[in-house]
């Protein structure tokens, strides 16, 4: 097999770096959009994103790009992107979705979920109380986010992880609609508290019920919410 010459060599670096560059923007854009740092209808431009990573445009546009195919964001006409606005029939379909795969995920890990795994549970509710008791909603919702995915990570099911990532991303900038209800957040540690003793207990069906009942009850103060909300 023939070598790289040296032009040749460098180039493919230079398509490489770009490429781990752009994957890095996209996982930070991904995790950003699952934690509702953006809100709905909010306008993402490539040269503001460019500047807080401290990159060029390139890496940027293309990480943009693969999130507008995953249904995530909308490419405009202008060349700037923004955060979808879905209706409140929508969200309520995406809810009662993600209550069954996600109470299935917690049902699936729960019969093979790792001690470490336990321990991480209970340290991001920790965190999660005192992000509460600090009335800090995006500490919160990252470590809402954090707790919810260690759970289906612990599945081991690559494809259910992957399904409920993608429903998340079309959820998440509601998710900053919970803070509007201080009691309710409160009310929704009740259930991180009981899927952690499930998973202790190795009770698969507690599992499942804690995770449905904290989608189906912060999907209904969400879906009132959006109904009241003004056009």
């Amino acid at each position: 097999m023939a070598q790289l010459g040296e032009h040749q060599t460098r180039a493919a670096l230079r398509v490489l770096s770009r490429h781990t560059l752009r994957d890095r923007i996209y996982d930070g854009l991904r995790v950003s959009i699952l934690r509702g740092s953006f809100t709905p209808g909010e306008a993402l431009t490539v040269r503001r994103l460019a500047a807080a990573f401290g990159t060029s445009p390139t890496p940027v546009r293309e990480a943009l790009q693969q999130l507008v195919a995953e249904g995530a964001l909308i490419g405009e006409p202008n060349r700037s992107y923004r955060v979808p606005r879905i209706s409140r029939e929508a969200f309520l379909e995406l809810r009662d979705m993600r209550a069954e795969l996600e109470g299935l995920a917690a049902y699936k890990a729960a019969q093979s979920i790792r001690a470490g795994e336990i321990r991480q549970l209970v340290t991001l509710s920790e965190r999660m109380d005192r992000a509460i008791a600090l009335q800090d909603h995006k500490a919160y919702l990252g470590a809402n986010q954090d707790f919810h995915f260690v759970i289906y990570g612990a599945a081991r099911s690559p494809l259910l992880l992957k399904t409920i990532g993608m429903l998340w991303m079309q959820i998440g900038p509601n998710l900053n609609m919970l803070f509007d209800d201080i009691e309710l957040v409160v009310d929704l540690q009740d259930y991180h508290l009981a899927a952690v003793e499930a998973f202790r207990q190795g009770d698969a069906e507690a599992a499942r019920a804690a995770l449905r009942n904290d989608i189906l009850t912060a999907g209904w103060h969400i879906g009132r919410r959006m109904d009241s909300a003004p056009e």
